[in-house]
Parts: C-alpha cells; structure tokens; sequence
C-alpha cells in the first residue's frame, strides 16, 4: 500500500467486510491476547527450582512461587504404594496388589519381602509430608557443560557439622561424586600408585560390604587388585595394601578401625552409616589427616535419596583430592546439576531444621530393633527348652555394640540401631534357604565373605513391610 492510499475493507470469512477501522482494533486486540497468552503459558511452564535456608527451597529464576502441594503420591495408592509423578500406575509395596494397590496379599507362599535391598524407605514418610524441598528445574538452566557446585559442598559441610559425626572445616577437601560406587573406585586410584612394581592388594575384614570385590575385579587395572582374606583372615605383607574398612560394618553393624598399618598401607574409611539413626557420633567428630586415609558418606543413608546418586569423600590431603577429582572427571565428567540440586535441597533442609529426619528414622530404628530382639531372645528361649522347631538349628542375631555418648542427641548412653540384622544358623545350614522358605528374601553372608549359614537382613524398609518382615521372622522362629 503506497502512501496516501486509501485502506480497502479487509475480507474476513468468505465475503463478510470489516471496516478498517474496525479490522485495526480487532487486530491490535489480537496481538495483545496473543501476548498475554504467551506470558500466562510462560509463567506456567517456566520449572523453579526453589531453595532458602528457611524452607529448603531454592530460585534458580529471578522469582518464583513456593513449591509447597500436598503430596498425594501414597494417598494415591491407598496408602499402600506410590504413584510417582508421569507414571500409569501405582508401585504397590511388598504382598499389596490392585490398581490402587488395595488388596492385601494374604496366601503366605505369595506374600514375599525383599530384605536383599539397601534402599532407605524409613525416610519415605517424612519426605511425603514435606514436600517443600521439592525440586524443579527450567530447561534454559545452565544446558552447557561445567557441573561444578560450591553451594552443595557448603551444604555438605553444615551438614557434618550439625550432626558432629566428622571434621569437615577448611582443613578438609570434600570430592563429590556418583554416590559411593563411584567414590570408592575413585578412592582406591587416589590411594595406588601409578609407577608401582605390582598393583596395591584392596583388602577387607570378612564380613565386609558385598560391593568391595567388584570393582577392583572389574577394571584389570595395574593399580590395584582384589586380594580374598581367605582362611587366615590377614591381609597380604609383600605390597602396598588399600584396606577398605566400613564403620558401621556393614552387614554386622559393628565400629571398626583400620587392621593395617605401616608405611606401605592406606585406608577407605566408608562411613555410609556413621549417621544417628545407626550409632552414636562425635565425641569427638572423626578426624582425617594424612596422606593415605580417605573417607566416604553418601545421600542415600542420610536422606534415602539413593536414586540420585550422590556420594562425597573427605581427605586433608590436597593430592589425594586432585587425584579424587581427576578419576570423577575422566569417568562421568561431574555429578550431574540436577542430582547436586536435589541433593542441595534435601541437605540444606535437614540443616535447617536440625536433622529432624534423623531423629525420626532414630525412633523407627530403634523400635524395629527391641522387637527384633525379642523375637529372638523368645527364638533363643523356645531353643533351650528343647522344644521343635529349633532344637537342632537355633538362630542366633549378631547382638549390638554397647551404648556410648551421643554429640548429636547429647545421650549418655545411646544405643546402636544398625541397618541391618546378620543372621546366623549355628548348625551350619543354608540360611538363605530357610528364609525364602518363609517369604523373605535375604541377602547370602557368601557375597560377605562369610560361610551359607549367614544372611543379611535389611532393616531399613517402609513400617509396614517391616511388620510383615518381623512375623515371617517369627514364623521361621517358632515364636508366632
């Protein structure tokens, strides 16, 4: 249209004339709706992850609204399962079943409990209730590489130094990686040597965690190898050794400090339980100085976020976490954002609200242990008198640490709930075996180091399934 031309009508919908004027209001009006859609749709869609001091909630945009919906993932399920977020159907928990996980599995031979797992769904409940430390993140937020996040190790460190069960001030270098599978690996590169005239023996106690003998088997490196207990349950003298020492053991719940020691030693001091609700802490907090020590914690016993896989390592040497880091960085290249975001919201809320998880996972643990041990105390009894079942294959539970002062709870006298229960069978029979002839599947004490007469129990499940757990016990028992 050239200048000075007049406007012809505009034809909207076959042959119905709309004066310019008219077509010029109409159409500037449409540009505005068309804008204010878009902002609405904007607003809608743009994902806020929020996180304070206050309320665990963190603003990775400019602004955002609190995160703090009802979580109805159980109630969803009747209270017996969960329907997380995008998923068709509930995941009903153990000897529950139905759409809505409704029905109650009752035929014994069909009503099985995994207690094979490590999974911590003792904080399931209380992350239920508190949804405010949800995360959600907008697609624009930082899409390059570079995962590098100072904000998690300040947690971290806040962390350690709200529960009191390890130094972790500025004397100390915190490595985060891919949960404790991978820091473990990473841990036993940064203790070997790289010119070594034959690779460093990785050695453990038996029983030790059932993970240790994979990786050093798996990746053939010069560095370092597997080397068994074996029968004489000492380590090799001829080379450097890397003993891995979890404390809390894990299966068998008990403290343990290093056996190897010398110049030509090094330690991984797994501290994946070393938490309050497992066993008393401080008094003082743990300490790691030297050359050749290097201890790991993990997110997944300390918050149950194991899915996310976050772990980190604590050394005072700086070369030790040069060589930490450079082993996450060549195999994963960083834990991801959005594991470190979630991790960050969950950490900084047990900071803020003072390890209140814990102390509520504390209470369940204990009360699965007193009617853990009673149950066998009942088993033991039953055993004496001679009466059957037992007679001629008691079952014996490792018994607990003594009490000792709690930093944390500031106890006098607080007593070990240790993850776990490690069963044995003093007549030397398949423990594995009797269990899943109850229902229960356990894991064997031959993925320990140990003999077919022991099995590991996982204490750490949902209420209700260790309810289930415990009267399957008490069948195998001879108490019910």
């Amino acid at each position: 249209m050239g200048t000075g031309t007049r406007a012809s009508p505009l034809d909207v919908d076959d042959g119905v004339r709309i004066a310019p004027n008219v077509a010029s209001v109409l159409c500037k009006a449409s540009v505005l709706l068309n804008v204010v859609l878009l902002l609405i749709v904007f607003m809608l869609s743009a994902a806020v992850v929020m996180l304070s001091a206050a309320d665990a909630k963190v603003t990775l945009g400019p602004r955002g609204p609190a995160v703090s919906a009802l979580d109805e993932s159980r109630a969803a399920c009747s209270g017996h399962g969960m329907l997380f977020s995008g998923a068709d159907a509930c995941e009903c928990f153990d000897c529950w079943t139905g759409s809505t996980c409704e029905l109650r599995i009752t035929n014994a031979s069909e009503c099985i409990v995994n207690a094979n797992s490590g999974t911590p769904f003792i904080f399931e409940e209380y992350w239920v209730q508190h949804p405010e430390a949800t995360v959600s993140i907008k697609p624009s937020y930082h899409i390059g590489y570079g995962a590098d996040m100072p904000r998690l190790e300040a947690a971290i460190r806040s962390l350690h130094t709200v529960v009191g069960n390890a130094v972790a001030d500025d004397s100390v270098h915190v490595v985060v990686g891919l949960g404790s599978t991978e820091l473990i690996n990473a841990a036993l590169y940064a203790l070997s040597e790289d010119d070594a005239a034959q690779p460093a023996a990785v050695w453990s106690q038996a029983p030790y965690y059932s993970g240790y003998r994979s990786p050093p088997s798996f990746f053939h490196t010069r560095n370092f190898e597997w080397v068994d207990a074996g029968n004489s349950g000492t380590p090799p003298h001829d080379r450097r050794v890397i003993e891995l020492v979890t404390s809390p053991n894990n299966p068998d719940g008990h403290l343990r400090s290093p056996a190897v020691h010398g110049p030509h030693s090094a330690v991984v001091m797994d501290h994946a339980y070393l938490w309050p609700h497992f066993v008393a802490v401080g008094h003082p907090p743990i300490s790691y100085a030297g050359n050749a020590t290097v201890a790991l914690f993990t997110l997944s016993k300390v918050s149950g976020h194991a899915s996310s896989r976050v772990g980190w390592a604590l050394t005072s040497s700086a070369s030790l976490a040069r060589r930490l880091r450079a082993f996450v960085s060549t195999v994963s290249y960083g834990v991801p954002r959005e594991n470190q975001l979630r991790a960050i919201a969950v950490i900084e809320h047990m900071v803020t609200h003072r390890g209140q998880p814990l102390r509520i996972a504390r209470r369940l643990m204990q009360s699965r242990w007193e009617r853990l041990e009673a149950a066998f105390a009942a088993h033991a009894a039953r055993c004496a008198g001679g009466r059957a079942p037992c007679a001629a294959s008691p079952y014996q539970l490792e018994p607990r640490d003594a009490p000792a002062p709690d930093a944390f709870s500031g106890e006098a006298a607080y007593a070990p709930s240790p993850a776990y229960a490690w069963v044995r069978r003093s007549d030397g029979g398949d423990c594995l075996a009797a269990m899943r002839g109850v229902g229960i599947i356990a894991r064997p004490g031959t993925q320990f180091g140990a003999s077919q007469a022991y099995a590991r129990l996982e204490l750490l499940m949902r209420e209700p399934t260790f309810d289930i757990l415990l009267s399957k016990l008490q069948t195998l028992l001879g108490v019910d």
